[in-house]
């Protein structure tokens, strides 16, 4: 008999397969389990502001907080399960529901008293106008 070879690969592939039919024998083929999700984001600097973008299709508006402090940014919220059939009817659904939350740090403070955050077509974009750096002095040495 030829000796085989241990491969790492293989053997985690075997208990990922494993781990996959003992969650369907336990919660049932196509139903749904919470699995925390986390809805990409981008930040990008603007001359005078940050500003994030945040995907988030089919979350209602309402169901979305946006907090500043300091210069931390938290997003958190909750996209909710509408079922567009009966749940046992379900073969497969791969998007996430759940609650969520985001913290992202900014570079600098911002002034929180400005910012602006609007939702349309699945995309929250949040506006927050940077703190002015006050500018240093210059003072001459004068000769005694």
């Amino acid at each position: 008999m030829a000796e085989r070879r241990w491969d790492p690969w293989r053997e985690f592939i075997r208990i990922q397969d494993e781990l996959s039919r003992m969650f369907q024998r336990v919660f049932g083929a196509g139903k749904e389990m919470a699995v925390p999700w986390t809805p990409l984001v981008d930040v990008y600097e603007k001359d005078d502001r940050y500003i994030v973008s945040v995907e988030l299709p089919d979350v209602r508006p309402e169901d979305i907080d946006v907090s500043v402090i300091d210069n931390t940014l938290r997003i958190k919220g909750e996209r909710k399960h509408v079922y567009e059939a009966k749940p046992e009817n379900y073969v497969r659904s791969e998007r996430f529901y759940g609650p969520f939350e985001r913290t992202i740090e900014l570079p600098m403070s911002v002034k929180t008293e400005e910012v602006e955050a609007t939702y349309k077509d699945g995309l929250l974009q949040i506006n927050l106008p940077k703190v002015e750096v006050k500018k240093g002095k210059e003072i001459k040495v004068k000769a005694a």
